[in-house]
């Protein structure tokens, strides 16, 4: 049984739905993920209305938390809008272990791809391909082991990706330990026969070197003392 409502989860969200809808295309894949066992067809939740669900709760006031997140699927709109049905918590709790959350990676190329420039028309041809790689850490969990970062006090994900300049989306990204190599996460992420920009933390001549031999083009900063 359901528990009433608190004010907060009592409101649709005055947009997010639509934004939502426009991604559903590219999330239609991930219907299948998780239901290889799947025998008596009774399942309540599937990875694509899973993942509509939380995308929605990112413009929802009260979608704040785990124990609220079950009371936003009880909201009309959403269930006629994106096909999420009422979800209880315990299979929203499951999902996490039952839906591999690194397929996500695989909705960030096109939506990127679909992203089109804003600026006059003299300036495309010069930025078209300069891709902006950098990181940027992420607070984590205590009992996430797995980001350790600095000391065994201090819990942080990275989150290195490479963003189009001229298109303002994401070209590729991934997630790596608070003291993951920023150098690692370039010679991963930056496309061939661009023009990567990238800080000082990725500065390392072997990954020059690789990047040269793609070719790629690339603007870096570097230390004081570089030779």
């Amino acid at each position: 049984m359901t528990a009433p409502l608190s004010p907060s989860m009592t409101a649709e969200p005055r947009q997010g739905c639509t934004s939502v809808r426009v991604l559903q295309p590219l999330l239609a894949p991930l219907r299948t993920v998780g239901t290889e066992r799947e025998r008596a067809g009774n399942r309540p939740l599937f990875y694509d209305q899973e993942a509509s669900g939380r995308l929605r709760d990112f413009f929802h006031p009260g979608g704040t938390s785990l124990r609220g997140l079950p009371q936003t699927t009880t909201l009309a709109k959403g269930q006629e809008r994106l096909g999420v049905h009422q979800t209880s918590l315990r299979a929203l709790s499951e999902a996490a272990s039952v839906f591999d959350a690194t397929l996500w990676h695989e909705v960030l190329p096109p939506l990127g791809a679909q992203r089109r420039p804003h600026l006059p028309l003299a300036e495309p041809a010069a930025l078209a391909p300069w891709t902006a790689v950098d990181g940027r850490l992420v607070p984590a969990l205590p009992r996430m082991a797995w980001a350790l970062w600095q000391a065994d006090q201090h819990r942080a994900a990275k989150r290195p990706g490479a963003c189009a300049v001229l298109r303002q989306g994401p070209v590729d990204g991934t997630v790596t330990a608070g003291n993951g190599s920023e150098r690692a996460a370039w010679r991963r992420l930056g496309p061939p026969g661009g023009f990567d920009v990238v800080d000082r933390g990725s500065a390392d001549s072997r990954v020059f070197q690789a990047r040269h031999d793609l070719p790629c083009r690339f603007r870096c900063r570097v230390q004081d003392n570089a030779a």
